[in-house]
């Protein structure tokens, strides 16, 4: 008994000093479900989660020391009594997707009687949002940051390196990883969500100005973010400059913020972020949500008038065949490249 105590201690179920009980808290391995907050509420509840996760019935903000089931059909499948404070399923799968009851009597009399609809679903993870961290940290590359969500929650991988970055698993089946920008100072850059349900890549699309190899059409659909980098080397050389259509985006007025400062003014434009590490002069451009507006061609031009552009198209809908397979391509071609 005292290790299971533990145990549901450890996975946030509860834990007593001799006081207080801790409240349910939903995290990556399980998600919470507490009746009293649907007293009131007169048609079923309907709860979604993702398959390999544990559902804890909570039973905290009722009243006295009911005796609680679980039921399924006509089978009771778990039941709670003695003043214990939750009951806790088993790890779910698709087949455990359906219609429940739980019902709770204190004093032999019926509290309440609530129908719970459960969807145990997987979801494959959403294509993940690329883009910089760390960029208000004075002296210092910033990061790459990966975000990418499903159900299970996704496994971030990035190309070419291992066990360096750090990652983080919501209770939403969100993950966020991050990484320093500076493991790939001079080469492109590939992060890869995945779980059952399949994976989903993004990639920082990457231009060294002495070279003539790279993609040079990208297209997007609407939300998505888009991180192009145009690279030159020489230290005596500045951080290469971007326009758009002729037009020159300019470092200091589109300096990029960090993402908090972002949400609180709602901006979803693009920014720009220089960097340089060892003789790489680098100049990034950085798009969280991209919309149809941002379609248009991106050129980077070195202080020594070396020049690329990018065309960049965002669709409202998802890209088509030809520009998907156009998109696999480019992307096998960059995977060549660090083999």
């Amino acid at each position: 008994m005292i290790a299971a105590a533990l145990v549901m201690c450890a996975v946030g179920l509860f834990c007593s000093d001799g006081v207080e009980t801790q409240v349910c808290v939903s995290s990556h391995e399980a998600a919470c479900l507490v009746p009293a907050d649907y007293l009131n509420r007169s048609g079923p509840i309907s709860k979604e989660l993702a398959v390999g996760k544990k559902l804890i019935i909570s039973l905290e903000g009722l009243s006295g020391s009911p005796v609680c089931h679980w039921i399924r059909g006509k089978d009771r499948v778990m039941k709670a009594r003695n003043g214990s404070q939750s009951m806790v399923t088993p790890l779910l799968s698709e087949t455990d997707s359906g219609g429940y009851t739980l019902t709770c009597d204190s004093n032999n009399a019926a509290m309440f009687s609530t129908t719970v609809i459960l969807h145990v679903v997987m979801k494959r993870p959403t294509k993940p949002k690329l883009m910089l961290d760390g960029v208000d940290v004075s002296d210092t590359s910033p990061l790459f940051k990966c975000v990418s969500e499903g159900f299970p929650n996704p496994t971030i991988k990035w190309s070419g390196v291992r066990d360096r970055d750090k990652t983080f698993k919501g209770s939403d089946g969100r993950t966020e990883s991050t990484i320093s920008s500076t493991e790939y100072y001079n080469r492109g850059m590939m992060c890869c969500a995945t779980n059952a349900k399949g994976q989903e890549c993004s990639q920082l699309y990457d231009y060294d100005l002495m070279t003539k190899d790279e993609v040079s059409t990208v297209t997007l659909s609407e939300g998505q973010s888009l991180l192009l980098r145009c690279r030159v080397k020489g230290y005596s050389l500045k951080s290469p400059v971007w326009e758009k259509g002729g037009r020159l985006l300019d470092a200091r007025t589109l300096a990029c913020k960090p993402e908090k400062e972002e949400e609180e003014e709602k901006e979803a434009e693009m920014c720009i972020k220089n960097d340089s590490h060892y003789d790489v002069r680098m100049a990034y451009l950085s798009i969280r949500s991209v919309r149809e507006e941002h379609s248009g061609t991106y050129t980077c031009t070195s202080t020594d008038r070396n020049s690329k552009s990018v065309y960049v198209h965002v669709s409202g809908s998802p890209p088509t065949y030809n520009n998907l397979m156009l998109l696999k391509v480019s992307s096998l071609i960059l995977l060549l490249t660090w083999l």
